[in-house]
């Protein structure tokens, strides 16, 4: 258990050193010049591919209401419903 906090902590430090180097490092005009700006571009594309940018969309879920034999027609959920016939808007 020890071991595996010790590990956990060291890793914590290690993040938040490299974050640190790294946003002042943003801010400097070798940031502009560099190739590391190109390949965390590219990994930031690569490491979103993965949770669904490439994955087609979720089905839609089809809802039908249904009314069984003998009971009556539900309630209508609002206004006056919109005629058959509507006119275009040219007319």
């Amino acid at each position: 258990m020890i071991p595996v906090l010790f590990v956990m902590a060291v890793i914590a430090i290690v993040a938040i050193v490299a974050l640190r180097r790294f946003e002042r490092y943003r801010y400097t005009e070798a940031w502009r010049h560099s190739e590391f700006r190109g390949m965390a571009f590219g990994f930031l594309m690569w490491f979103g591919g993965l949770f669904g940018h490439r994955l087609p969309p979720p089905p839609q879920a089809k809802v039908e209401f249904t009314v069984k034999g003998g009971e009556p027609q539900p309630p209508p959920s609002g206004g006056a419903p919109f005629p058959d016939q509507a006119p275009h808007e040219e007319q």
